[in-house]
């Protein structure tokens, strides 16, 4: 097929996600306002800095392209040679909600400040006992095959990590087409079952092609693929 993307993941960030079986040191996250959504609960919006046990430092995010009259995407893995810790919040200790940057009334200076508002840190239970070990990294891969005013095209997208803790619990890393780079993080995987096991039962609102953000669309053309790597 002639109109045909792959989107998988370069052997560079291919080898990044496998070192996450180390297992984290840290998570962290960008606070502010588009952290979370009152009409997503449990799924938290941001660029990701995965701290692993060796020290090493990764930036999850989301690259896009325009194919096909609409965006594609897949996770995107790059190596983070420093951060502002204090700046980030962190999964593994709640307690550290980061910092959120504003102008001040005084001309040119910037205020820093600990985020308040409610969803704009995460405020759940500490995550790192169940990714400080890590038992086992999957890749979500989506294909399409679809007609397009009377032309075969298609794609396969590396859209998302699905990483599990010693205690088998699962946890999600998605691809998202905006807004910016985020990527989208889902601790307890709950509806989003079927890009995991795609002979799960789906609930309503919520197939395969709704998680993946395409909704009637491509209802019965995207499906998914989850190995080990």
């Amino acid at each position: 097929m002639s109109n045909y993307i792959e989107l998988l993941m370069p052997e560079p960030e291919a080898r990044r996600a496998a070192a996450l079986r180390a297992g984290l040191a840290d998570f962290l996250y960008v606070p502010g306002p588009a952290f979370t959504s009152p009409l997503e609960p449990g799924l938290y919006r941001s660029s990701f800095i995965l701290v692993m046990a060796a020290g090493q430092a990764v930036r999850v995010s989301s690259f896009v392209v325009p194919a096909f009259g609409r965006e594609l995407c897949r996770l995107r893995l790059e190596p983070v040679q420093s951060y502002r810790q204090e700046s980030l919040g962190s999964f593994f200790e709640p307690s550290r909600r980061g910092l959120i940057y504003a102008m001040s009334d005084e001309r040119g200076r910037v205020d820093a400040r600990r985020p308040a508002e409610p969803g704009w840190s995460y405020q759940g239970p500490p995550l790192d006992g169940r990714l400080g070990r890590v038992a086992q990294v999957l890749v979500v891969t989506e294909s399409v095959n679809r007609l397009l005013e009377g032309e075969e095209v298609g794609w396969r997208a590396a859209r998302g990590l699905a990483l599990i803790g010693a205690d088998g619990q699962e946890s999600l890393l998605l691809a998202e087409t905006g807004p910016g780079d985020n990527a989208a993080f889902v601790p307890t995987v709950g509806i989003y079952r079927p890009l995991l096991d795609p002979s799960a039962p789906a609930v309503p609102g919520a197939s395969t092609a709704d998680l993946l953000g395409y909704g009637d669309s491509l209802a019965d053309t995207v499906r998914v693929m989850v190995q080990p790597i």
